[in-house]
């Protein structure tokens, strides 16, 4: 049976995306065609040569990274967690850890093909944004990785190797290819992409129209967007 693609780039740093992604869950509860989805998560990184350093403050490396002063982006991070918070997410911005990504987006890689894909994207947004953990430490992804059900010998071994890290790269020339910009960046069978944390009832809306145009064989660009993180890591 065919299936309407909608492929879907972010990274574990970008609030927008976690954002973006409680939006889109909750609009799928209410899409009476999500049986007619395939839904595939693509690795993209904000900040690939970030390296964690423990001695600062999720708003100093906010600052750090955008040249900014301390107490402006400390003002942004309160923005963003507003945000969040209407999404129904709660950000613990004194817990949060500034971390490389590069190692977590492995470790979605491998669980691409498993049906808990969706729950390790979920919890490790949730790692960066709720627990404060340092999701560039091997050990605690391994502690999600088994937390969740994946096997600890497979992870701890892909985690200790340089396995799935072509696959990153191939994900992000993709992306370029379908002039992706900012995440959270969305691509509804290969044709139409739209952007953004979208609010929940544009995400329905923006699913009705693809499926509509997909049924229809009709698949003309549609123009949504939302806030988003820029592919130079300004969220």
């Amino acid at each position: 049976m065919n299936k309407l693609k909608l492929d879907i780039w972010s990274d574990f740093l970008c609030p927008f995306c976690f954002i973006g992604k409680r939006n889109l869950d909750k609009a799928l509860v209410q899409f009476e065609h999500k049986d007619d989805l395939q839904l595939t998560w693509h690795s993209f990184q904000l900040a690939p040569y970030l390296k964690y350093d423990p001695t600062i403050d999720a708003h100093q490396a906010l600052a750090n990274h955008k040249n900014m002063d301390y107490m402006q982006a400390k003002q942004l991070n309160e923005q963003v967690a507003q945000m969040a918070k209407q999404a129904g997410i709660s950000f613990n911005l004194d817990q949060m850890k500034w971390a490389n990504s590069y190692d977590a987006h492995r470790l979605l890689q491998y669980a691409k093909p498993t049906q808990l894909v969706h729950s390790l994207e979920d919890r490790l947004f949730e790692a960066v944004f709720i627990n404060g953990e340092n999701i560039s430490d091997k050990d605690t992804l391994l502690n999600i990785a088994t937390e969740l059900g994946l096997p600890q010998d497979e992870v701890k071994q892909l985690l200790h190797s340089d396995a799935y890290g072509e696959a990153i790269n191939e994900d992000m020339q993709l992306g370029g290819q379908y002039g992706l910009r900012g995440v959270p960046f969305f691509v509804a069978f290969n044709s139409i992409s739209f952007n953004g944390a979208l609010p929940p009832e544009t995400f329905l809306e923006a699913l009705h129209d693809i499926h509509s145009k997909w049924k229809a064989s009709t698949l003309e660009q549609a123009n949504y967007t939302g806030e988003n993180c820029d592919i130079e890591g300004n969220c």
